[in-house]
């Protein structure tokens, strides 16, 4: 299979190759470190990537590129900021709220999953991540 393409099976059970390369993930999280080792991971998987690493570099690239953002990829914490201020935002606003949020956690991050999970979040997965979790990640989308 050539890389960047996944095998996926559609409801009818037509097998179908989505391109991960036409996949844009807007990528967000505070650690700048961090942000680049999963940067690095996700093109490696061929998405198209945009990294945040401020709640204002969240907003403003969803101002500029939000309707053709398919997944956001985001650090708990930031998502939580001010009382969930971003994924709030997200689920509220109708050009948004089809985007699926997947939220990057730690271990003992539970509690915080929970709440995210309750204000609109899809998913999450736990740091550190993984090609495998990664290239998956096309699979959150309608």
């Amino acid at each position: 299979m050539d890389r960047g393409k996944s095998l996926v099976t559609s409801e009818n059970g037509s097998r179908d190759l989505t391109d991960r390369s036409k996949v844009r993930i807007l990528l967000c999280d505070t650690d700048v470190e961090s942000c680049q080792e999963i940067f690095t991971l996700l093109t490696q998987c061929s998405y198209q990537v945009t990294p945040a690493f401020t709640a204002t570099d969240v907003f403003d690239a969803l101002n500029c590129d939000g309707p053709r953002t398919d997944i956001i990829l985001a650090e708990a914490n930031l998502l939580m900021t001010n009382g969930g201020k971003i994924l709030k935002y997200l689920k509220r606003e109708k050009e948004f709220k089809q985007i699926p949020v997947i939220m990057m956690v730690t271990e003992n991050e539970v509690s915080l999953v929970l709440k995210a999970l309750g204000l609109g979040a899809s998913d999450y997965l736990v740091k550190p991540l993984h090609n495998n979790a990664l290239m998956n990640l096309w699979a959150h989308l309608q």
